[in-house]
């Protein structure tokens, strides 16, 4: 019954706009939204053998946005790193110049 008395206080044109406003806002919200069905691999990459690792530096800063997960940092050197993540992310984080260790085979 409330509801009934509150909408005849309102004129046709501010329930107009209103319902406007509350459409156009939705839209932007979802405009927003990253694709859900976006491709993820789970990889192994291998770190840089410099100190600090900026593979390993660029890995903990997309984790801590919440582009990667499952971020598993192996003690080795150099580090190996296994994530999962958006293919387009990968392929930035394994075309990453990096220093390779004479040692490492």
């Amino acid at each position: 019954m409330r509801l009934i008395i509150m909408l005849n206080k309102f004129k046709a044109t501010d329930i107009l706009f209103l319902l406007a406003l509350n459409i156009l806002v939705g839209t932007l919200v979802y405009a927003n939204d990253t694709p859900i069905a976006e491709e993820l691999k789970d990889v192994l990459i291998i770190g840089s053998a410099e100190h600090p690792d900026p593979v390993l530096e660029r890995v903990k800063n997309l984790e801590k946005e919440g582009v990667l997960r499952n971020v598993i940092v192996m003690e080795s050197f150099p580090v190996q790193i296994r994530v999962t993540g958006p293919s387009m992310v990968i392929e930035e984080l394994q075309k990453m110049p990096r220093i390779i260790s004479p040692s490492f085979k």
